[in-house]
């Protein structure tokens, strides 16, 4: 569990620091500082990040604390490939360019940062200076895609449909869209999983034809009759009966 100031959550919680990571030289040389980089580090817990030494240091610290860490140079062998995505998301996110989504490669001895590639060709100890910003359950953050398992994403599709319905009648059809258009996902990446017609299939597909109805009237309300009737006709094919928001 994540210690705060007043209680312990468990995981998998979503935590939010800022930290400055210096070599350990004699200028304490300072190799990223994430207030430059332009925002706090998110960290979602137990999801086994590529530097598991940052979830160990800040499972052991409270919000508002701020602590320094000197870690043995075998904890943080997988750093500058961690430096190198946040340095190259902030340079994106400042010049408004997409970042390119190419995996890192472990064995890649360039980063495009020459402190990194010394980094790689010689490690060492680093320190982390800490500040434990924020501590989110997992019902207070939207978790990404790729953070969830397949069970964690059927587990969500009834919310994510209950959502959609509010934002809908509150007059958010853009809201509404993304909400459906999330669930559908997930429900078609499950899908993909089953034998077409099967009974798991059937049942997730049973899931999908009442959201995919609504994700319909968002687009009709958007005039985007060539989604309407795409969507519609496959909604019909399975459940002739459905006219209307669900």
């Amino acid at each position: 569990a994540v210690r705060t100031n007043n209680f312990s959550v468990d995981f998998p919680v979503q935590v939010h620091f800022h930290f400055v990571t210096q070599l350990c030289d004699s200028d304490n040389t300072i190799l990223d500082d994430s207030r430059k980089l332009g925002k706090p580090m998110q960290l979602v817990l137990g999801k086994k990040f590529k530097l598991e030494v940052w979830e160990t240091l800040v499972k052991h610290m409270s919000i508002g604390e701020i602590s320094k860490f000197v870690c043995d140079k075998s904890l943080v062998s997988a750093y500058p490939f961690v430096s190198k995505t946040l340095r190259d998301a902030a340079k994106h996110s400042a010049d408004g360019t997409e970042q390119s989504k190419r995996h890192c490669c472990g064995v890649q001895m360039h980063t495009g940062y020459e402190d990194l590639n010394e980094l790689l060709k010689k490690s060492q100890d680093l320190t982390f200076t800490i500040e434990l910003l924020q501590v989110e359950s997992p019902e207070e953050y939207e978790q990404e895609s790729w953070q969830l398992t397949e069970a964690e994403k059927l587990a969500s599709i009834p919310k994510l449909k209950e959502d959609g319905n509010t934002l809908y009648k509150a007059g958010n059809i853009q809201g509404a869209l993304d909400k459906y258009s999330t669930a559908l996902g997930y429900l078609e990446q499950l899908m993909l999983k089953e034998k077409p017609n099967d009974e798991d299939w059937k049942k997730l597909n049973d899931l999908k034809i009442p959201i995919l109805l609504n994700y319909s009237q968002c687009k009709l309300d958007q005039k985007d009759y060539y989604s309407v009737i795409e969507h519609t006709t496959t909604v019909l094919t399975y459940d002739p009966g459905k006219r209307s928001l669900t």
